[in-house]
């Protein structure tokens, strides 16, 4: 810019029209400039939108103040998502569980909903770490993710409604207080997600509970469901 402001300057001339003519010129010579950038660089973003192998791993092992970044887990590809598909079943991992779960409902990739379901189902009795316990947590949001790309996502977020407690515990949290807040946690994900069978998975809940605190948290999410149909899902 500062170049084409000083050929501006420096190339006067008195004739008419000389004005015009150069600023014609340079502005044939910026477009020009633009098309061929737009050659070079668009492709070049295109293939750089997908996340490698490192770069997948990474995202889930850096610890964020204020949750996973969204954008960036929607870019992990296939060989990304295999290698947390990895990283998820192997216990040496346990501390990042959480967001691989995220990261891998985000993704939407194959096999995500498989390795997911293989670490809801490991057998753990007792007393569970911390590491656990947030995985535990993060597990029907990374579903809720997840369903808006693979239907069996939403079809698992229902059946967390209607589970029994789970037998480990973490602290105080046990039993019916587990429960409970598998459940809550399961509705208020179904309803994010703003898909058209979410609605009918919430319709059916409710038609089947008998518990009054449930019942209450089934009526939010039914309406957090409307507004985010209305904004068109998330």
């Amino acid at each position: 810019m500062t170049r084409n402001m000083r050929l501006g300057t420096e190339l006067r001339d008195d004739r008419p029209g000389f004005g015009e003519a150069l600023r014609d010129w340079v502005g044939a010579v910026c477009a020009i400039g633009w098309l061929i950038g737009l050659g070079l660089v668009v492709p070049c973003e295109a293939t750089a939108q997908e996340l490698t192998v490192a770069e997948s791993e990474n995202l889930v092992r850096l610890v964020y103040y204020e949750g996973l970044p969204s954008d960036e887990a929607e870019r992990i590809g296939p060989a990304g998502a295999a290698r947390l598909q990895e990283m998820l079943a192997s216990p040496d991992e346990a501390k990042h569980h959480a967001q691989i779960l995220l990261a891998l409902g985000l993704s939407g990739e194959e096999g995500s909903l498989e390795a997911i379901r293989d670490w809801a189902a490991t057998p753990r009795e007792g007393e569970v770490d911390r590491a656990t316990f947030k995985a535990w947590q993060a597990l029907p949001f990374a579903l809720g993710h997840l369903a808006q790309h693979d239907a069996r996502a939403l079809n698992d977020l229902e059946d967390q409604m209607s589970s029994d407690a789970p037998t480990w515990r973490f602290r105080h949290h046990q039993g019916a207080r587990l429960h409970g807040m598998a459940r809550k946690a399961a509705a208020t994900c179904i309803a994010e997600t703003g898909l058209p069978a979410a609605g009918a998975a919430l319709d059916r809940a409710e038609r089947v509970s008998s518990d009054g605190d449930f019942d209450a948290h089934l009526r939010e999410a039914r309406a957090l469901y409307r507004r985010r149909v209305q904004e068109g899902g998330r």
